[in-house]
């Protein structure tokens, strides 16, 4: 307990940067927040909104993208396909590193960053991090023998990854630099804890979840929808910047499926985490989750199992946005910032759910230029980038 309590004074009285506004923790109230309802506009955000086809060779297929990240000119995307890199209009430039055993080549993609001072795209196997140029060149790796590696950030040179705070992951957050010598880290406090599972490790995962994100020149650590704190991350140095009051919707202890599983599909749907953050100089994006859905097939996602919220930071309010972000400038479906890179906003959509909704009319207002676009893509269209870029 004193060890857990150290960490916490420490945390608070370290800062991101010398910006006094910086090292203000904003406080979310989430109860307050879900049950406030308003209706947000794309036009109150952005002047442009576009429909980017990714282009690619008959042999790859983009879908189900789980990061976009701008890079100088290009688009680096994160899917099934792997690491691919895309020009600013969408053609498909080259493929980043390949599947296989060799040197240069990955196991299984976790996930990824940029490296802006070095230009280097970081790649994050099970086992490794790999490190590539825009060029597609394999430059090097560092090999990892720890358990607590699942994603990756990079800030001033500094390494951080985080655990999924299982019981057998003896750290929360880690940092290490090039040569893999350890910075800092931070012990995690369920390590050792016995559970009422006997028959495996179980643990609950949405592919929206993004541990990290990043703002004003910072990196930002989110980590597990059970974390309610969103640290920022400078060097070494880790501080609290927004801390979540989740009142009556916050999943207790012995309901986390790595805990109890039984007890987690039996209650968990009544209660709520925030696996995304996305943030800019006048709000914060919170993707909202249910953390068991309600719906019977386990499977399946109900549209009640989502909130799109925006924290005001010019008011401080916070409040439910209904139908994501209403889309008044393409009268097409609404959107939401699953990604922020650069002055860019992104959400993501398989063309195929698209036209699903595009052919039963549910956008009588689309606009004339989008509906030209659409009736050129065929079933065979790569999953779409929606980008706005920020006013």
């Amino acid at each position: 307990m004193k060890i857990v309590i150290y960490i916490i004074v420490v945390l608070f009285l370290s800062a991101c940067n010398k910006d006094k506004n910086q090292r203000e923790v904003i406080v979310v109230d989430f109860e307050k927040a879900i049950n406030s309802d308003k209706e947000v506009f794309l036009s109150e955000l952005t002047d442009t909104l576009i429909y980017l086809e990714l282009k690619t060779p008959k042999d790859i297929v983009i879908s189900r993208i789980g990061d976009v990240i701008r890079a100088n000119d290009y688009w680096i995307v994160r899917s099934l396909a792997g690491i691919c890199l895309f020009t600013n209009d969408g053609v498909f430039v080259r493929q980043i590193g390949r599947k296989g055993q060799g040197p240069g080549e990955y196991l299984q993609i976790r996930g990824m960053d940029f490296d802006s001072t070095n230009n280097e795209i970081l790649l994050v196997d099970s086992q490794k991090i790999l490190f590539y140029d825009l060029n597609g060149n394999f430059l090097r790796h560092i090999k990892i023998t720890n358990d607590y590696f699942y994603n990756i950030g990079i800030t001033d040179s500094v390494l951080w990854t985080a655990s999924l705070g299982l019981p057998h992951e003896q750290y929360q957050m880690y940092a290490f630099n090039k040569y893999n010598d350890t910075l800092s880290f931070v012990p995690n406090p369920y390590y050792k804890m016995e559970v009422k599972n006997q028959d495996g490790v179980y643990f609950s995962h949405s592919r929206f979840e993004k541990e990290f994100y990043r703002y004003n020149g910072n990196l930002y650590l989110k980590n597990r929808p059970n974390n309610d704190t969103v640290f920022c991350l400078s060097g070494t140095i880790r501080s609290p910047h927004i801390i979540f009051d989740m009142g009556k919707y916050k999943l207790p202890l012995h309901y986390e499926a790595w805990f109890s599983n039984i007890d987690y599909e039996k209650y968990a749907s009544s209660y709520w985490g925030i696996p995304s953050v996305i943030e800019d100089d006048s709000n914060i994006f919170l993707l909202a989750l249910r953390r068991n859905t309600i719906s019977k097939n386990p499977y399946e996602s109900n549209d009640d199992d989502w909130r799109y919220l925006i924290y005001d930071k010019g008011t401080g309010c916070c409040f439910s946005s209904k139908d994501k972000l209403k889309d008044d400038i393409l009268g097409c479906q609404s959107v939401w910032p699953r990604f922020h890179t650069g002055d860019y906003y992104i959400d993501t959509i398989e063309w195929y759910d698209l036209q699903q909704n595009v052919k039963a009319d549910k956008y009588p207002s689309l606009s004339i230029s989008l509906e030209k676009q659409f009736d050129s893509f065929t079933n065979g269209t790569n999953e779409l980038l929606i980008v706005f870029k920020r006013k």
